[in-house]
């Protein structure tokens, strides 16, 4: 692999054109290879290693943080390998200060405020819920220090919010064993993760998480968790009202916030509120001033705080989540809950993304994307150091659907449908369509923003990825839920952290990794827990997020992790090279396990394929990929001019299927429309690229030419969901990627076409007015079939 650091040096970033920004961010792609200094635009830069390298200590990204300087953000940003001095700019500290504890002897609780500063300039935070019209500011904190350098502060506190405020006289009445907050959930967890950087811009998610610690966790009624910023010394603050998600820029306590992604949460019709609770006095407050528990700077911690204001804003309005199919059809509506409501779900939580700018520098940042170019190189688009090939038709018109499609505003926003069809009239003129839930799919949508550039995609990726991670994941059962059912449906099939693992390379948040790995080591014990069992099929899905793991982090308890389930995959394959749908369970959940389709078999092969990627020729796998291919081969369907494949081919080995719910028999395969998913392109491609056979490939070619022509002259097929235009961005430019193999020598871009490949590279370049092109770090290359 020849050194690609050289090619730093001629590298531009691209972002937006922001001159109110004051601060610049890229999470840099890094190869294998040592960490050397870095400066974005020639300014003074802090670089945070993320991830890892597998059998290296070499880190997979580079968080990468420089000072805006006076001009903010230009669209176009340069990179040097060399090091900016910060001059004498004052270092960031953080410390946990107690404001409040009690007094009844016995029964001690503190709640405590995160104290942000920087020079002279300091802020105050600290995270509640308010119910039955009261403020509940949480307590038994504790503030972490991630990390203390020159470049800055990197710190994170938590605790815990109580919804019913219980005295220590009232538990004595209530008894001991009879207590009825014995062992019962009372409270939402919170925490503030900040990372405060040397120029004095803060990036800060704060959240709110329904889990569980003492028992199952519950729902909790009558509850809008809230953010609360300490107004000291009479500093001004926008007046008291509701938050209708018009604000960006606000000053709170003296101190400048960006809180753009926060505002979007809100809505006219769904607003939170900003409103003013007084801090406690020392008179309400027995004890006197006592030392604060943590300081992560030099200064001596301070006593109680002792003056001021609470700034309450509740970002929004309530916990509002449309369902869609399930809902309508059990409550006569389509929401699983209503903001007014102000029900939070067991399971349930929300992150709140804001800066804050405690120096002269604005407080937005503006995040930047290094050339797609520079992903292919350091292995994030295929698998290999591969130069990426212009995205084609498909690839276009799937991230155009994701652009039209993700929801703008509201507490959902950033999820995705399932489709454009499932609509369903939610009042005021506003149709809105069935969740998705996909956690596939703010990972292709990253993709497809690494191929183009386009930071306006990126950042809804990140949303989309903070919404699945939030709303999708059931955070007391550490599983995804079933789409558009209410808490407690869970779902291994829909068990994906993809798009989670990858929010965290772009972030560096420890919630999205330790979310993704307690999802991925539950859903492996969930699995193994009824296995053995007839069939596994898309039960597998969460062995996708368990390679993305290794391939990112280097850890080596998740490649044993998806070795052992690729190998349960591979027993449950039938004799004739088919899967079943998925299985576990009896009646419902039983039957499922004897219905064939391409899909499944597909789904189950994910994990397996990515395992492939890494670990090539591993046996049983590899052989179990090439069964599945010859059984799609000997299953494809023909009507007239169409070539592909049937939704469902067969039950229990039978051509017909009788359906429970209208007693109708269905002939099998099923007819036209023709099914199509482009997981079929990295499947038969991998079976053409291993095996020399330009068969496989040419099947899925077909397929995937008649679905987008099809696309194209607008008559979307029936299954277009967002699990379709998700394997298209993964798997498309993949498959592309891979037969026309252009590689970096150090000098130049050099194709290596592989042989078997030909027609279907040539099918690419036919219908385009303009050359296919492969981009390097000379510029496009033009490529010829």
């Amino acid at each position: 692999m020849p050194d690609l650091l050289p090619l730093l040096d001629r590298m531009t970033l691209t972002g937006p054109t922001a001159p109110a920004a004051g601060l610049l961010t890229t999470s840099l792609p890094w190869p294998r290879a040592g960490v050397t200094p870095l400066a974005l635009g020639g300014r003074p830069t802090g670089a945070e290693p993320i991830g890892r390298w597998p059998g290296t200590g070499f880190p997979r990204r580079l968080l990468l943080a420089a000072d805006a300087g006076p001009g903010g953000a230009p669209a176009r940003l340069g990179l040097t390998r060399s090091a900016v001095a910060y001059g004498n700019l004052p270092r960031p500290r953080a410390a946990m200060e107690v404001f409040e504890r009690g007094d009844e002897p016995g029964y001690l609780w503190e709640r405590g405020l995160l104290r942000l500063r920087h020079g002279h300039r300091t802020v105050a935070l600290a995270m509640g819920l308010r119910t039955g019209g009261a403020v509940h500011w949480w307590e038994g904190c504790r503030l972490v220090v991630h990390a203390d350098s020159a470049e800055g502060l990197v710190v994170e506190m938590g605790g815990a919010v109580p919804y019913h405020v219980v005295s220590a006289a009232a538990h004595a009445r209530l008894g001991t064993y009879a207590n009825p907050y014995l062992h019962r959930h009372n409270w939402l967890t919170a925490s503030l993760f900040v990372r405060a950087h040397r120029n004095g811009v803060c990036e800060v998610v704060a959240r709110h998480v329904n889990g569980r610690f003492v028992d199952d966790g519950r729902e909790l009624a009558d509850v809008v968790p809230v953010l609360g910023v300490l107004a000291e010394d009479g500093t001004a603050a926008p007046p008291p009202g509701p938050w209708d998600g018009g604000a960006g820029l606000v000053r709170l306590g003296g101190v400048e916030f960006d809180l753009t992604e926060v505002s979007r949460l809100s809505t006219p019709e769904r607003p939170g509120d900003l409103s003013e609770v007084s801090l406690p006095s020392s008179s309400e407050r027995p004890g006197g001033p006592t030392e604060a528990a943590l300081s992560s700077g030099p200064e001596p911690p301070g006593g109680l705080t002792q003056a001021g204001r609470w700034l309450v804003l509740a970002p929004y309005a309530g916990v509002e989540i449309l369902g869609g199919l399930h809902p309508q059809e059990v409550t006569g509506q389509p929401y699983l809950f209503r903001a007014e409501d102000r029900v939070f779900p067991r399971g349930m939580a929300r992150s709140l993304r804001f800066s804050l700018s405690l120096s002269d520098r604005p407080p937005a940042v503006a995040r930047y994307l290094a050339p797609d170019w520079w992903y292919g190189l350091c292995e994030e688009l295929s698998g290999g150091p591969v130069l990426p090939v212009a995205p084609g038709r498909a690839a276009r018109m799937a991230a155009r659907w994701l652009a039209e499609h993700t929801v703008s505003g509201g507490f959902e926003d950033g999820t995705v449908p399932r489709n454009d069809k499932q609509g369903f009239d939610v009042g005021g003129g506003r149709r809105r369509h069935e969740p998705g839930w996909e956690g596939e799919v703010p990972y292709a949508a990253f993709l497809a923003a690494w191929r183009t550039g386009d930071v306006a995609a990126h950042a809804r990726a990140l949303r989309t990825a903070y919404a699945v991670t939030d709303i999708a994941v059931d955070h007391a059962a550490h599983l995804m839920r079933m789409h558009g059912h209410p808490p407690g449906a869970l779902s291994l099939p829909m068990t994906r952290m993809l798009g989670t693992v990858a929010a965290y390379l772009e972030t560096g948040d420890p919630y999205l990794l330790r979310t993704a790995r307690a999802v991925v080591d539950t859903a492996h014990a969930t699995h193994l827990a009824s296995w053995p069992r007839l069939t596994v099929g898309r039960d597998a899905c969460y062995l996708r997020g368990a390679a993305m793991l290794h391939r990112y982090l280097g850890d080596d308890h998740y490649r044993e992790l998806c070795l052992e389930g690729a190998r349960t995959v591979v027993a449950s394959q039938r004799p004739n090279g088919s899967f079943g749908d998925q299985g576990g369970g009896v009646g419902l959940h039983g039957w499922n396990a004897y219905i064939t389709k391409p899909w499944m078999g597909l789904l189950a092969l994910g994990g397996v394929l990515d395992y492939l990627d890494l670990f090539p020729g591993t046996e049983p796998l590899h052989a179990a990929v090439l069964r599945f291919g010859d059984w799609l081969l000997a299953e494809r369907q023909r009507h007239g001019d169409q070539e592909g494949w049937a939704y469902q081919h067969d039950y229990a080995g039978e051509r017909e299927h009788k359906d429970v719910a209208t007693g109708r028999v269905v002939r099998l395969p099923t007819g036209l429309p023709l099914w199509h998913h482009d997981t079929l392109a990295r499947l038969l491609g991998y079976c053409t690229m291993t095996t020399g056979d330009p068969e496989y490939v040419e099947a899925w070619l077909r397929s995937h030419t008649g679905f987008w022509d099809a696309a194209e002259a607008g008559d979307w097929p029936t299954y277009t969901t967002d699990h379709v235009v998700a394997a298209t961005l993964q798997f498309v430019p993949w498959l592309y990627d891979r037969l026309w193999n252009v590689r970096w020598d150090g000098a130049e871009a050099r194709p290596a076409p592989h042989p078997a490949g030909a027609a279907t590279r040539a099918a690419a370049t036919a219908p385009a007015t303009a050359p296919t092109t492969a981009s390097t770090p000379h510029g496009d290359l033009p490529l010829t079939p």
